[in-house]
């Protein structure tokens, strides 16, 4: 029997597309107004990320960093760190898979591979029922991500779902087969739809 690859579909690639470019775009807005507010020169990066440091520490003789500088500053130093955060997760959606086996199921995607067994599901549950694009995730009883052998990569897919979530993208092609599929070979338990409450174990 052929095994199916679960992908995204079209659809789903061009959405991740189009939120990619509004993150590389927020991102170049970020990092421009924070060279601009803190007056970093791009030219003489080195003496003005000297004369920056010491305006930050306030030494003798140089200009302290005024609110109206800090404040924004921080804001765009927020984004600068956090949106390629936003970036690696809109990577991994866009070269994730997924394969039904009798074992268990497999996630693939950028240095990942997760195979998780049936009886480590706890449940299969919406994250996202009123979105355009439904987004369910499995929570899994254990944390499965010591096969990731890339520690950076380990963190990324880390802090975009825990170490006992696994989503399952709105925009992958044939979902309601895959759902179909993840269901039948669930605990009744695991497969029935939550309502409501926490997952026993999903803590």
């Amino acid at each position: 029997m052929e095994t199916t690859i679960y992908r995204l579909g079209r659809a789903g690639r061009r959405m991740a597309y189009l939120l990619m470019a509004g993150a590389i775009l927020i991102w170049g807005f970020a990092l421009w107004t924070l060279k601009n507010t803190l007056h970093i020169s791009l030219r003489n990066l080195g003496p003005s990320l000297q004369e920056l440091g010491q305006r930050l520490v306030g030494a003798q003789g140089a200009a302290p960093v005024t609110p109206e500088e800090a404040v924004p500053a921080a804001v765009m130093l927020v984004l600068v760190l956090i949106v390629p955060l936003l970036i690696w997760n809109l990577l991994e959606e866009l070269n994730a898979s997924f394969v039904v086996e009798a074992s268990g199921i497999t996630f693939r995607s950028l240095g990942i591979e997760l195979h998780i067994p049936w009886e480590e599901i706890v449940a299969l549950r919406p994250v996202e029922e009123e979105a355009e694009d439904r987004l369910d995730e499995l929570v899994l009883r254990n944390a499965h991500l010591s096969s990731i052998r890339n520690p950076l990569v380990r963190f990324l897919h880390r802090q975009a779902y825990g170490g006992r979530r696994l989503p399952l993208y709105g925009g992958l092609e044939k979902r309601e087969e895959l759902i179909a599929q993840i269901r039948a070979h669930l605990a009744p338990e695991a497969a029935a739809p939550a309502e409501g409450g926490q997952v026993p174990g999903a803590a």
